[in-house]
C-alpha cells in the first residue's frame, strides 16, 4: 500500500490563506466599507471617510472631524461542481456549499490634528473565509470544510496641504491569522475487497494564531474638479506553525485497517512561510457633473512572488516537500458613482472586473477560482452627525473546468455566484 499522506492538508490550507486582493483575486475581500463597495471598490481617489485607512489611506488628512465608523458585510456563497462526464471517479456527480453567511467586520476611528495632520486607526478583515461543502460530497478527499479568520490592525498619519489640494499618509498594518482545515483521506487504491474508494483517515488541520507586519502608502491630488490618487501596501511574509490531527476510519475489512493503521503518519506539527502580495492602486475621479461623482480605479496584484509552497514537518522530515504554484499577477478595473439627490440621501453605483491568479492546475474544490464580475448599488443616508451606508453587491465567478487540466484533485466544472450585503453606520463629531 502506497504510503498515506497529511502532507496536502497543510497545503491545501495555506493556498488559501496566500490567497488575496474586490472580493479579489483568491479570497482576499476588498469589501471594507459600504461606500466604497457600493462604488465598485473605485474609492482611491475619493477616499473620503475613514474607509480611507484601508483604500487610499492619504484620504484621511482631508476629513477635519473626530470620526468613527463601523460595520461589515454579510457574505453569501451559491457553488455548484459538476463532475466530468468522461472522469470514472467525477462523472455523474455534483457537489453544493453548505449555506452558510460570513461576516467580515470593520471599524475605523479618525483624529485631526491641528490644521493639516490626521491620525486614525483601523480594524479590518482583508482575508477570509468558509467554504463548507455538503454530504455526500465526491471531493471531501481535497476539502471538506475550510474555515480562514484574519484580522489586522492599521495605526495611520496623513498630512494635506493647507491649500487642501494635496495630501499624503502611510500607516503600519499588524495582521493576524489562523486558518482551521478538514478533510478525508482515500485508500490510495480501490479497495479490494468491495471495489470501492474507501474513506480511511480523517484530517484535522488547526493553526496557531501568526503574525505579520506590513506598511502602505497613499497619495491625493486634487486639482480643480479632479481627483487622483494612488495607494501602495507592500507585500508580507506570515510563518505558519500548525498541527495535523490524523483519526482512522475503519472500513470495516480487518486486512485493509491493519495496513491502513501501520501506514498512517502521527499527529505532528509542521511549519512553512507564505508570501502575501504588494497591491497598487490608481484611481481618477471628477465632481464636474453637479451632485455627481465618478471614479475608475485599477488595481495591480503581485501574486507572481508565490512561486512555490514549502512545507517543513517538523518529527518526520521525510514528509516535507515543496510543491509549485506558480501564480500570476492580477489586474482589476473598477468603475463607481455617487449622486447626490438631497442633502440627507446618496444613490452609489458600481461595477468591476477581477481576474484570478490561479492555473487551471491548482483549481480544486479547496479553491475554484476564477474570473469574476460584479455590479453594486447602495445607498448614503447622512443626518446630523449621523451617516448609515447600505450596499447590495451581486458577484458572478465565470465558469471554471478542470477537464483540460494536466493534473487535478478533481475534474468537472464549477459555478460560482455571492452576494454581498455591506452596512456601515458612522458619528461625526
Amino acid at each position: 500500500m502506497r504510503r498515506f499522506s497529511s502532507t496536502w492538508v497543510f497545503v491545501s490550507a495555506l493556498i488559501l490563506l496566500a490567497c488575496g486582493s474586490a472580493f479579489g483575486s483568491g479570497f482576499s475581500i476588498f469589501e471594507q466599507g459600504a461606500k466604497a463597495t457600493a462604488m465598485g471598490g473605485a474609492f482611491a481617489a475619493t477616499a473620503d471617510d475613514p474607509s480611507a485607512i484601508f483604500y487610499n489611506v492619504a484620504g484621511i488628512a482631508q476629513q477635519r472631524h473626530l470620526a468613527f465608523l463601523v460595520g461589515g458585510t454579510a457574505i453569501n456563497f451559491a457553488n455548484e461542481f459538476s463532475g466530468d462526464p468522461n472522469d470514472p471517479f467525477a462523472s455523474g456527480t455534483k457537489g453544493f456549499y453548505k449555506r452558510h453567511t460570513f461576516v467580515p467586520p470593520n471599524a475605523y476611528a479618525i483624529v485631526p490634528i491641528g490644521s493639516n495632520l490626521t491620525f486614525g486607526v483601523g480594524v479590518m478583515t482583508p482575508y477570509g473565509l468558509r467554504t463548507n461543502w455538503d454530504d455526500p460530497w465526491v471531493g471531501r478527499f481535497s476539502s471538506k470544510d475550510a474555515n480562514i479568520k484574519v484580522v489586522a490592525v492599521e495605526p495611520s498619519l496623513a498630512w494635506q496641504s493647507s491649500s487642501g489640494v494635496f495630501a499624503v499618509g502611510g500607516g503600519l498594518e499588524y495582521r493576524r491569522a489562523r486558518v482551521v482545515l478538514n478533510r478525508n483521506n482515500p485508500l490510495p487504491t480501490i479497495n479490494p475487497f468491495n471495489n470501492r474508494l474507501s474513506d480511511v483517515a480523517n484530517a484535522y488541520l488547526s493553526s496557531d494564531w501568526e503574525t505579520g507586519t506590513t506598511w502602505n502608502v497613499g497619495v491625493l491630488f486634487k486639482p480643480g474638479t479632479w481627483r487622483i490618487g494612488a495607494a501602495y501596501r507592500a507585500d508580507m511574509t506570515i510563518d505558519f506553525n500548525g498541527t495535523v490531527d490524523i483519526t482512522q476510519i475503519p472500513t470495516g475489512v480487518p486486512a485493509v485497517d491493519a495496513q491502513v493503521a501501520a501506514g498512517l503518519p502521527h499527529d505532528q506539527a509542521v511549519k512553512t512561510s507564505i508570501p502575501f502580495p504588494a497591491v497598487t492602486s490608481l484611481g481618477i475621479a471628477t465632481t464636474a457633473i453637479p451632485n455627481w461623482d465618478f471614479e475608475a480605479d485599477v488595481t495591480h496584484t503581485t501574486w507572481s512572488r508565490f512561486k512555490a509552497l514549502p512545507v517543513d514537518f517538523v518529527d518526520q522530515p521525510a514528509f516535507s516537500f515543496v510543491r509549485p504554484q506558480n501564480w500570476d499577477d492580477t489586474m482589476s478595473y473598477r468603475l463607481g458613482a455617487n449622486h447626490t439627490i438631497n442633502p440627507t440621501w446618496d444613490v452609489r453605483f458600481g461595477v468591476l472586473y477581477d481576474e484570478n491568479p490561479q492555473p487551471v492546475e491548482a483549481v480544486s474544490p479547496l479553491l475554484p477560482d476564477s474570473d469574476r464580475e460584479g455590479v453594486t448599488f447602495g445607498l448614503g443616508y447622512h443626518k446630523g452627525p449621523f451617516t448609515i451606508d447600505v450596499t447590495e453587491f451581486v458577484l458572478h465567478f465565470k465558469q471554471r473546468s478542470t477537464s483540460s487540466a494536466a493534473t487535478s484533485d478533481l475534474r468537472g466544472t464549477y459555478k460560482t455566484d455571492a452576494n454581498l450585503v455591506s452596512l456601515n453606520l458612522g458619528y461625526r463629531f
